[in-house]
């Protein structure tokens, strides 16, 4: 399963224009959102607009772009298929119509603040990108290592702050991390099955990573490592 984390929270304009924007202290709600087979829209095909684009392909979303023009990156992955819809036109309401979310990536303020309305009285997902007062979500800078995912978020005031502390955690957790949470994900269902209560389990998983699991996997022993989940945890990797 494919997922995306989104930080959702409610912003407020000082006035109805969307000019002289300003953010209040406002309470944020981590999700990973599963988006395989949803409709998500994109307005706008610029470079801000590819990104956006190529990042909900790559969580499985049915992407829908609008935009007059589009990059080249943009062209290739409609040609392919892997965008499944492109409007060559300005953005209209309609483009809404069964869509999950929207990301408005365009140079036209208008434009943008036109798609945060329509999509807000949708009760819709809607982000207007960096500018957090026409957002209620928001994506932080992701690490990914196989299954596992770091999510980072400074909630819309300094993507660039979040993008350093990304690397360094980028730099501390190894491949070896994610290897380890793909052993689990196989383990899991005898997991269960041996240790019938979430506390016991958190134990025994607890108990495993105080070994050197992480170290042996990163010495590509995996067979050592195997052998101390089935030492702590009683599982056997399924062939």
């Amino acid at each position: 399963m494919v997922f995306v984390v989104f930080y959702l929270y409610r912003a407020r304009m000082a006035s109805p224009d969307g000019e002289n924007l300003r953010v209040e202290p406002v309470s944020f709600y981590p999700a990973f959102i599963d988006l395989n087979g949803r409709r998500c829209l994109v307005v706008g095909g610029g470079p801000v607009g590819t990104e956006k684009a190529e990042k909900l392909v790559e969580a499985g979303a049915d992407v829908c772009l609008v935009s007059p023009e589009i990059t080249p990156r943009l062209a290739r992955l409609v040609a392919v298929g892997a965008i499944g819809e492109h409007h060559r036109r300005g953005y209209r309401p309609s483009d809404l119509d069964g869509c999950l979310l929207v990301i408005a990536a365009t140079n036209v303020p208008a434009v943008n603040l036109r798609v945060w309305d329509d999509g807000e009285a949708r009760r819709m997902l809607v982000n207007v990108v960096d500018v957090p007062n026409l957002c209620n979500f928001i994506v932080p800078s992701i690490m990914r290592r196989g299954e596992l995912a770091v999510a980072v978020s400074t909630g819309g005031a300094s993507p660039v702050v979040a993008r350093r502390v990304r690397r360094i955690v980028e730099r501390e957790v190894g491949a070896e991390w994610g290897e380890l949470v793909g052993i689990l994900r196989d383990t899991r269902e005898e997991l269960k099955l041996r240790f019938t209560d979430m506390p016991s389990r958190a134990a025994a998983v607890e108990a495993l990573l105080e070994t050197d699991v992480v170290e042996r996997l990163a010495a590509g022993d995996r067979d050592g490592a195997l052998d101390l989940v089935a030492r702590h945890l009683g599982t056997a990797v399924p062939a």
